[in-house]
């Protein structure tokens, strides 16, 4: 039944995710259902809601290995509540939970989420660095669904740099990533930001 929330979310259906949620009562308290209920909650513009359940989180796992995904899903309700410099203190945070890690999926992640931060704010330096740093750790560990994200992201960061060629070659890497990810939302998504170019 998670696996048919987490669908649901990844195709933004997040109000039937939520439903599929609510009405299995063993998985809805368990640290799954509450990460897929924040999520959610982040994800319809009810960060308080998402604020509260992560807070919660990280604090049943402060001190764990599991701590650093509650501190990154912390930061993601920022960004996604426009608060990008918020956010930026959390995936400082979480950077240095993980700092010994590895697992590259993580710090691609992160670097992703942080990237996407300095994006919103204009700081284009920065979100290129990060952007950069994520998709290279991404494709030399084979990690096709970050990569995918890094590289559509820095199509969108060419674009907004007035670089249409780039944005072009990264929307075409993300397809194919996205692709080799299995990924038809990320695919059509992508592909769509290719022909707007």
């Amino acid at each position: 039944m998670l696996q048919d929330v987490w669908l649901a979310i990844d195709e933004r259906r997040y109000e039937q995710a939520e439903s599929l949620l609510c009405s299995d009562a063993e998985v809805f308290p368990t640290r799954a259902g509450q990460m897929a209920l924040g999520y959610i909650y982040a994800h319809t513009a009810r960060c308080d809601e998402a604020r509260r359940v992560f807070a919660n989180l990280r604090e049943q796992h402060r001190g764990d290995e599991w701590e650093h995904i509650a501190v990154h899903q912390q930061g993601r309700v920022e960004r996604l509540a426009g608060r990008c410099e918020d956010a930026l203190k959390f995936f400082t945070e979480e950077r240095d939970l993980i700092a010994d890690t590895a697992d590259a999926h993580k710090l691609a992640v992160n670097a992703l989420e942080a990237a996407q931060c300095h994006l919103k704010l204009g700081q284009y330096a920065e979100a290129r660095n990060f952007l950069t740093q994520s998709a290279a750790t991404a494709k030399t560990n084979d990690d096709p669904e970050t990569l995918a994200r890094a590289e559509r992201a820095l199509g969108e960061l060419s674009v907004r740099e007035g670089h249409p060629a780039a944005a072009r070659v990264h929307f075409e890497r993300a397809v194919v990533a996205f692709e080799q990810a299995e990924d038809e939302f990320g695919v059509r998504e992508t592909q769509a930001m290719l022909e707007g170019v």
